[in-house]
């Protein structure tokens, strides 16, 4: 019986790179396609339209951010709501889509893999740099999926290969999925080019791709740290500085609104930050994304006034009332991360772009991979090893930005280990898995919400519906006529992992429960 591929030939573009416009789904037979490297490349943009269905969509953020002390969710829908207040099953909706979207990344990307090193007929350094692409996605899926639920099956041949008996894998464990995923990296990290290239096929036309050096390292540091690694988080980002002497090709964009504002994203200085990014295509907007969950009821530029004519936001995602007022004074962040509207309650300025929506163009990017991250993992690490001057050095680049004092070298290694969590917070608030995975890497996830909601059950009414200082222009707002939600989450020793969907367990009864879910 002839194997059938079904091919998705993707709607989306990464970074600037507009190499796609349509969107196409077909079906073809397997044994007629990957004959030549367009047809490998238009595959490879089939797996980062996964990625894209991934991240674009509001699941992965609900997931997330929402169940740490950064957000509150304002709106009815129980199962987000389950997520936000830590009451979710094993029957959530939210943890299933999240479970099958990955796993279908990892799938794509393994058929790609697979097949290519089938086919020594094609350009050798085309086809590695393409399985180099994959294989960085597809790590990228796996350090997620270990980040979520701990032991996850890993898949690395396509299920089309797969023996009858082995079609409903168990889960391996998370130091086998590390295994092989930082493998892979380590692989890739030599494979790919310093800055992101692109591949010539015998048409003459050339195709980009879309993973850095830079990118790699970065991810591969993120699993180093993870498994406190130190010193190698530290040898794998010698590209961003070795010791105190930082490399100028990658850095921080000068001002900490470039980074999401659509209008700059072709600065040199905003590219030096960027090092994986995922661009929504224009017909997107904010429809059916997590862009509009995020934007506002009433839609002001940034300046304050009011937008006439434009299409509004859910504001069901907003900063809690604990992150919010947890900003250092003069902290530029905060002018540059939320916006306080008419409802005089603040959400997330840099969650959505005013002036692509009036200019009919793409909502902003999904920022994935970024310098600052960098710089603060080489913070973490230094203090880890007992180089408190070091890890001070890279904590007050990404303070600096942000017009804060730098800290002081002398400060003892658990208040500064406190100072760089603190900072990663403000750093990426409301750009996704950080937060969580912070508190989780280092222990503190119970902890910390436990404390916050203990802060947030003792506050009154009133303490919840007064002013702010509005971000943008300084000014006290009005006090809230609906205050703050008591967003108790009621955290739990098996919050520390997510559930294994239920109906996947039913699929593959192999699979195992995590503790504490029924």
């Amino acid at each position: 019986m002839k194997k059938i591929l079904f091919i998705l030939l993707s709607a989306f573009v990464l970074g600037s790179c507009d190499f796609l416009d349509e969107e196409s789904k077909t079906q073809i037979p397997l044994d007629n396609y990957f004959n030549n490297e367009e047809e490998a490349m238009l595959f490879l943009y089939g797996a980062y339209y996964q990625v894209r269905n991934t991240v674009f969509g509001t699941d992965f953020m609900y997931l997330t951010d929402t169940m740490t002390d950064n957000i509150d969710y304002s709106s009815t829908n129980v199962d987000r709501k389950g997520v936000t207040y830590l009451t979710l099953n094993v029957n959530n909706s939210l943890v299933k889509n999240i479970w099958g979207k990955f796993y279908a990344v990892v799938e794509q990307c393994n058929i790609l893999i697979d097949q290519l090193e089938k086919r020594p007929e094609l350009s050798p350094a085309n086809s590695e740099n393409i399985i180099a692409e994959a294989k960085f996605i597809r790590a990228w899926a796996y350090f997620n999926l270990v980040q979520l639920w701990g032991d996850v099956p890993l898949m690395t041949v396509p299920v089309y290969s797969i023996k009858e008996d082995n079609i409903r894998p168990e889960r391996s464990s998370v130091d086998a999925v590390y295994s092989t995923i930082i493998s892979d990296m380590e692989w890739v990290a030599t494979i790919v080019e310093e800055k992101p290239s692109a591949i010539t096929v015998a048409s003459g036309v050339s195709y980009p791709l879309t993973i850095s050096r830079a990118a790699a390292k970065t991810l591969l540091a993120q699993m180093y740290l993870v498994r406190k690694e130190y010193m190698n988080v530290i040898e794998t980002l010698k590209l961003f500085a070795d010791g105190t002497q930082v490399n100028e090709d990658y850095g921080l964009c000068p001002e900490y609104k470039y980074i999401f504002d659509t209008r700059y994203k072709e600065r040199e200085e905003r590219k030096k930050e960027i090092l994986w990014e995922i661009t929504a295509k224009s017909e997107d907007k904010y429809n059916n994304t997590w862009h509009r969950e995020v934007a506002p009821s009433e839609l002001k530029g940034a300046s304050g006034e009011k937008i006439e004519g434009a299409t509004n936001g859910y504001q069901s995602y907003t900063p809690s009332y604990d992150l919010f007022n947890s900003y250092d004074t003069g902290d530029m962040r905060y002018r540059q991360t939320y916006q306080i509207t008419s409802s005089s309650k603040p959400h997330f300025l840099k969650g959505y772009d005013v002036a692509a929506l009036n200019q009919n163009l793409a909502g902003p990017n999904v920022i994935l991979l970024r310098s600052a991250d960098a710089y603060l993992m080489l913070a973490e690490a230094y203090n880890e090893l007992g180089a408190p001057d070091k890890s001070v050095f890279f904590l007050n680049l990404v303070r600096s930005r942000a017009t804060l004092t730098g800290l002081d070298a002398t400060l003892p290694h658990d208040e500064l280990a406190d100072a760089i969590l603190d900072e990663r917070r403000w750093e990426f608030a409301g750009e996704g898995a950080y937060r969580l995975y912070d508190l989780r890497r280092t222990g503190r996830y119970l902890d910390v919400m436990q404390k916050f909601t203990q802060r947030v059950v003792e506050m009154s009414a009133e303490d919840l519906k007064q002013s702010f200082v509005n971000p943008i222009d300084g000014k006290k707002t009005p006090e809230l006529s609906v205050p703050f939600i008591k967003l108790s989450k009621n955290a739990q020793p098996r919050h520390l992992l997510l559930p294994i969907p239920a109906d996947e367990r039913i699929a593959n009864p192999k699979l195992t429960q995590n503790n504490g879910w029924n």
